[in-house]
């Protein structure tokens, strides 16, 4: 009986060593995904951060100043763009074309 545990112990290691052996290719793969999520993350939270700052300045305009532009299609492009978008949406107004 140890025997077989000894035997299925020994089989079990050796197949590990070979599942886990050092493989270069493996430790780049793990960088470059570690490297692509820290970038995406980065970049996800300025975005984030901008159109925040846009909303809040759409509805600085919307509700205090009382500048009344098409609600819905501003809060998707200042959502998309940032005040960018709040920006160009105002300059649309002004011309008439909004």
């Amino acid at each position: 009986m140890i025997d077989l545990i000894f035997i299925t112990t020994e089989i079990a290691n050796e197949t590990a060593k070979k599942t886990f052996e050092f493989n270069p290719i493996i430790l780049l793969y793990a960088l470059a995904l570690i490297i692509l999520t820290v970038i995406f993350i980065k970049i996800l939270q300025n975005v984030i951060v901008n159109s925040i700052i846009g909303v809040v300045a759409l509805l600085f305009l919307y509700y205090v100043l009382n500048i009344k532009l098409p609600f819905v299609i501003t809060l998707i492009i200042t959502v998309i763009f940032g005040p960018a978008g709040l920006g160009v949406m105002l300059v649309l107004k002004f011309f008439g074309i909004v």
